[in-house]
């Protein structure tokens, strides 16, 4: 069914999480204005090298059924992850070293399936940049299929993206 809907809507982001499958439009210039942001700083940082890679959605292998994935709107991966890929363009959740979703309006599946999907696989930073209510959730320690650790950065505030020197201004993410 994903591969139909990728057929039929190729510009949008089909996901399966938990045998469901969403699909969502393309994204609109506020939220490619977030991500730009947060690219720019990792570049600046020098995050984007010879060790880690900067992407935009980039597919991840899930462990939470026997096809799901998810495409998050930015990562930052192992740089020699090319000979990573599991199946269908989705990689090994090995490679990710932490997942971004930038939310378009309501929360949905950012901060209620996605979290579990992503701590069950591993990856041990997952960020919501959510444009709602202009804050951004960090969520680390994924163990148990749960993240331990919930850190939310409200306006005002600074904060470093763990296990990078990215830092980054909540009130410079916002458009």
């Amino acid at each position: 069914m994903a591969e139909a809907l990728f057929e039929r809507f190729p510009k949008h982001r089909v996901e399966v999480l938990g045998g469901e499958v969403s699909v969502e439009p393309v994204s609109d210039m506020p939220h490619g204005r977030v991500l730009r942001r947060v690219m720019r700083a990792c570049w600046e940082a020098g995050l984007d090298g010879e060790s880690a890679e900067v992407v935009q959605r980039l597919a991840i292998w899930l462990p939470t059924g026997p096809d799901d994935f998810a495409m998050p709107d930015l990562s930052i991966v192992d740089a020699a992850s090319d000979d990573q890929m599991v199946a269908y363009n989705c990689y090994d959740p090995k490679v990710f070293r932490l997942v971004l979703e930038v939310t378009s309006a309501a929360l949905c599946s950012g901060l209620t399936r996605k979290p579990a999907a992503y701590a069950m696989a591993g990856v041990p930073v997952y960020v919501v940049v959510d444009r709602v209510d202009r804050r951004v959730l960090v969520l680390t320690g994924p163990e148990g299929g749960e993240y331990r650790k919930r850190v939310e950065h409200g306006p005002g505030q600074v904060f470093t993206l763990p296990g990078t020197s990215v830092t980054l201004s909540v009130d410079d993410l916002f458009p």
